[in-house]
């Protein structure tokens, strides 16, 4: 792994102004960030684990991450985009659903189907939230799924989800991750918003 390129995609993580990556014999010994009080450093630490497995196919030991946070007198509360419902419905072949996000206490919502495929089911619905958050920024074409996981580890289940963005004419990748809970598919919808909560911040500023 390039250092650089590490630490770049570390610092796209939400609540993270900056961080430092210590090598040791091609290893990742300790990673320092510096991060705003937005998010919890938890909630930090384990999205650098999701991006750093996702990505670059990377098992961080979380002992490793170290976080301190700093206060921001100036810091304004973002508005969020927060899910609502997902609702899913199978016969036979086919997959309906609907999604439905709520913003600035307005519901947006995209409903669909498609072929009931394993690998479909999850990409529609990662899919259908991405296109009611354009519709909340009133712009088309900004993002597109690029591949959903799901890993588990004893008993936790946490879905990754990664997203390419294109704004302003700039493509990057932006990575989210939730852990499931009771729904596979609610757990889809909240990855992806995940992975772009952070950079509807900023369009929508």
């Amino acid at each position: 792994m390039d250092l650089t390129l590490v630490q770049e995609t570390i610092n796209k993580i939400e609540g993270v102004l900056n961080c430092k990556v210590v090598f040791e014999n091609d290893e990742i010994s300790e990673i320092h960030v510096l991060a705003n009080s937005s998010r919890s450093p938890k909630q930090i630490a384990r999205d650098i684990e999701s991006t750093l497995f996702a990505k670059y196919d990377y098992k961080i030991d979380k002992n490793k991450i170290s976080i301190a946070v700093i206060q921001s007198d100036d810091m304004v509360t973002p508005k969020r985009v927060k899910l609502h419902s997902v609702l899913v419905r199978t016969l036979l072949n086919k997959i309906e659903y609907s999604v439905i996000l709520m913003y600035d206490g307005t519901e947006y919502s995209v409903e669909g189907s498609g072929i009931n495929t394993q690998a479909n089911r999850k990409k529609l619905i990662a899919k259908a939230t991405l296109e009611a958050v354009e519709k909340i920024i009133g712009q088309e074409y900004l993002f597109d799924v690029q591949d959903v996981l799901i890993n588990t580890t004893n008993t936790v289940t946490v879905v990754t989800v990664i997203v390419n963005a294109l704004v302003t004419g700039n493509e990057e990748a932006l990575v989210g991750s939730a852990i499931v809970r009771k729904d596979l598919n609610e757990a889809i919808a909240r990855a992806t918003l995940d992975a772009i909560n952070r950079r509807i911040e900023k369009i929508t500023q």
